[in-house]
């Protein structure tokens, strides 16, 4: 037979004193303990659910017959929003178990607790469940609304407390938020450069927020890219490099600039913005701008990758408030490590140009030019290219690193207009700047160099003649700004200059050290005492000037029409030099016969030559004349093609202007000389006769002197006697 359970004025206090507990309450924990203590007062099995967004959660479950917490297996109850407020739309409903119309899920704890009858008491917020408290009776116990009395009560009172709780949780949320921003903006003025700024950052999201992935994003509208320089992912604060704005969910927040908060399904919901996603995705996503004058600059990230509804609008409402104050510290330290590096880099030009102007050793200044470069713009490489003497290759002629001594030592070249980065302007005269090598078709990648992800090359010009390149590479893409590029075209600039200066020193050198054996030559010729001995010293000089050529004069026979090689130097063998040309035949004797230089840069290329040494591969021939007069032709030869320039025909021109007339005067001297020593032959003849009498004498007498002069092997002398016999 069933009974009431007995209530006596002892339970009633108890409950009572558990009830206000139970509305003092300040958390979910203290208010589960006080209403678990308000039960145990009942001689009933009791279990209490808290409300949630799917269905009920039990939070405890009280057996009186053991006055422990029994253990659940299912504790989890998926019910329907239209099921919920089906079962528990009553305040109090006792009924038979079976007949109670409550979720299976429910009804088999009591079952298995061997209860046959049930109350609920719902806790509710005007409709909405916050909390159901079931009483399970067993065969011989009878559930009184009067007993449970003060359950009734306590329901009523369980919404009041969770509003207060959750409203103290407010306050004290909305109190450390303001803490955290207040320590911020302390924080932010002590704050000397943007990685001291992140971390700081950082601290009062993970007090505020909890432990979660944090990432700084910027944006620079320049380049249309983003970079993340702080990025903390649960293991280590790591850098990713800059990208382009695209489709992701940064992107969204930088083209929207609104904050952004996803808590549950978060993949779907991004696929429905329009984001995509690059690896796995978030299960709760929250992101706000950094937004300046209405334009975005970055944004604050936070995500759980594990957990679904992971942030509240309180996080979001916190999130929202840094960032609004720490987007003008985080743009305005920005602008300021961008100022000092772009003056770090005009001072780097401007003692570029320092050097300039006070050195002409061009390797020290593009050494030093290339390794300023890659110090004080953060780049991983630089390169200067020359283009060669026939501008068809960009030569490197000064680089950095390993990279750079082993492609100096190989004589890396590329060839002008070539498919590569520098054989492009070297050929158009403009820079080119390509911040994500991956992307550009003219990148050539360099295998000594895998790491470059961006690279720029700007044109060293003088005038509109592009004279090399300057090339500079790094490891990180969209790194090359327009400000960047401008200051270093102010270095390719300069590095021209200092190139033509240099080249146009040296040459002035040269031509003075030209000039200076040009002048011995010259002099040597012409205190030589022969002919002869004057185009060997000619020969000899010049050789020493060129540098180890083949070098002949060649003199001319009026009479023959040709041209006799007189004086040589550097011809594989002596018949080599002992040639006769023809005027008009070879490049020499065309030289000779029409009056004019002639300058080969590749012999194989011209019909005239004469081929007398198979290594020849370039010649330069000047006629020799003096007063309009062909005396010979000054011919050099060098195994290299293009040996000679327009400077060395111009030299050579000058001295053969004064071999012409060294040749002359030789010539009148040595004609001279014979005239001079025949007087004086004839003058002692004419002593030897006069001295003697006797005609048979001076016959024999003359004809000795005749036969000396003349070095005749017989001289005969007629004497018409007739003449004598008529006397």
């Amino acid at each position: 037979m069933s009974q009431t359970a007995p209530v006596n004025a002892e339970t009633i206090i108890k409950l009572h004193e558990s009830n206000y507990k139970v509305f003092k309450a300040r958390s979910e924990k203290e208010l589960n303990s006080s209403i678990q203590n308000s039960l145990r007062a009942l001689p009933f099995v009791s279990a209490y659910y808290t409300a949630t967004d799917t269905g009920l959660e039990l939070s405890f479950l009280l057996d009186p017959r053991t006055q422990k917490v029994a253990p659940v297996l299912t504790r989890k109850l998926e019910i329907s929003a239209t099921e919920m407020a089906r079962c528990f739309s009553e305040n109090v409903k006792i009924s038979r178990l079976e007949e109670a119309g409550l979720p299976p899920g429910l009804v088999s704890v009591f079952e298995k607790a061997g209860c046959t009858s049930i109350a609920v008491i719902t806790a509710a917020d005007d409709v909405v469940t916050m909390g159901v408290i079931c009483l399970g009776a067993v065969e011989d116990q009878i559930i009184d609304k009067n007993l449970i009395a003060p359950i009734i009560k306590l329901a009523e009172t369980i919404p009041h407390t969770l509003e207060n709780i959750k409203a103290a949780r407010a306050t004290q949320q909305r109190l450390r938020e303001l803490e955290a921003i207040s320590d911020t903006s302390q924080l932010i003025s002590s704050s000397s450069n943007l990685q001291e700024l992140y971390q700081v950052l950082h601290t009062q999201v993970r007090e505020t927020i909890g432990e979660v992935e944090f990432a700084i994003s910027l944006f620079d509208p320049e380049t249309q890219t983003i970079e993340m320089p702080y990025m903390y992912n649960q293991e280590s604060v790591k850098t990713i490099e800059p990208f382009p704005l695209g489709e992701g969910l940064v992107s969204i927040l930088i083209r929207t600039r609104q904050p952004l908060m996803l808590v549950d399904d978060t993949e779907r919901r991004a696929r429905a913005l329009g984001a995509k996603f690059i690896g796995k995705p978030a299960k709760s996503w929250l992101g706000c701008p950094l937004v300046i004058g209405g334009e975005a600059v970055g944004a604050i990230i936070v995500q759980d990758v594990e957990r679904e509804n992971r942030f509240t609008p309180d996080d979001l409402r916190f999130l929202t408030s840094l960032s609004a104050q720490i987007g003008g510290a985080i743009y305005n330290t920005r602008l300021l490590e961008n100022s000092r590096r772009s003056a770090l880099q005009l001072q780097t030009v401007a003692e570029i140009s320092r050097e300039v102007s006070s050195s002409l050793i061009v390797d020290n200044l593009l050494r030093q030019a290339v390794q300023l470069a890659v110090e004080r713009f953060s780049f991983y490489h630089a390169a200067v290219f020359l283009l060669d003497d026939a501008k068809e290759f960009a030569v490197i002629r000064e680089a950095t690193g390993e990279a750079g001594t082993q492609m100096k030592r190989a004589g890396h070249k590329l060839a002008v207009g070539s498919k590569s980065i520098v054989g492009f302007v070297s050929q158009s005269n403009e820079s080119l700047v390509v911040n994500d090598t991956s992307k550009d078709p003219n990148y050539y990648s360099n295998p000594l160099m895998p790491e470059t992800k961006a690279e720029a090359a700007l044109p060293l010009r003088v005038g509109n003649e592009v004279i090399g390149v300057l090339d500079v590479q790094s490891i990180k893409p969209y790194v090359f700004t327009e400000e960047n590029v401008k200051i270093m075209q102010i270095l390719a600039d300069q590095m021209a200059v200092a190139v033509v200066n240099s080249g146009l020193f040296a040459e002035a050198q040269e031509r003075l050290s030209q000039h200076r054996l040009l002048h011995h030559v010259t002099t040597a010729a012409a205190s030589s005492t022969t002919i002869d001995e004057a185009l060997n010293s000619a020969v000899q000089g010049l050789q020493v000037t060129l540098g180890g050529d083949q070098i002949a004069i060649l003199l001319s026979d009026k009479e023959q029409k040709n041209l006799d090689v007189r004086a040589s130097i550097g011809y594989p063998n002596e018949e080599s030099a002992k040639l006769r040309i023809p005027f008009g035949v070879g490049i020499t004797g065309w030289v000779a016969m029409h009056r004019q230089p002639q300058r080969i840069n590749d012999i194989a290329k011209d019909s005239r030559y004469i081929s007398v040494n198979s290594k020849v591969r370039s010649e330069l021939a000047i006629p020799l004349i003096y007063r309009n007069e062909v005396l010979g032709v000054l011919n050099v030869e060098s195994p290299r093609i293009g040996a000679y320039s327009e400077n060395d025909e111009e030299m050579l021109g000058t001295l053969a202007g004064s071999l012409a007339a060294i040749i002359a005067h030789s010539r009148l001297l040595e004609q001279f000389r014979t005239q001079v020593e025949r007087e004086r032959m004839l003058y002692e003849v004419i002593n030897k006769i006069r001295r003697t009498s006797s005609t048979d004498k001076i016959l024999s007498i003359t004809t000795d002197e005749i036969s000396k002069a003349l070095m005749a092997r017989r001289v005969a002398i007629q004497v018409d006697m007739s003449e004598t016999d008529n006397l």
